[in-house]
This record gives structure tokens, sequence and C-alpha cells, in this order.
């Protein structure tokens, strides 16, 4: 099963909030930007942020299996 680390980066003046996701995982590690609107609490954000991570990794994963022809 895969690790994953959330962490804060900045915070923009227009309330935008710039986190770096970091997925260690058997197959290899990844780390990745993700920009979300800020919500309020540190929690909150945080689930924003997983949300837009599992919406990225879904898109990828059906990008990768048209790629294979699967």
């Amino acid at each position: 099963m895969a690790d994953i680390q959330v962490a804060k980066v900045e915070q923009h003046p227009n309330g935008r909030s710039l986190f770096s996701v970091r997925v260690q995982a058997s197959e290899g590690r990844i780390e990745f930007p993700i920009a979300v609107q800020d919500e309020g609490t540190a929690a909150q954000n945080e689930v924003a942020v997983l949300r837009s991570t599992l919406r990225f990794a879904e898109e990828l994963a059906e990008s990768v299996r048209r790629r294979l022809g699967s």
C-alpha cells in the first residue's frame, strides 16, 4: 500500500494554497504539486488536496490504460 504525505508549500493572495503531495509505493516514489482553493482549516485543505489527488490518479490510470491498449 502507498504512503501519502501532504505538505503545505505556500499560500497565494488569491486564496489558493499550493501543496506538495508525496507518494511512496512499492514501485517507487513521486512528488507533485496540487493547488486548491483554501477551505479555511488545515483539515479541510488536506481533504481538498486528497480529493484532487484521487481525481488526478484516476485520470492518470485511465490514460495509461488507453496508452497500453487495455
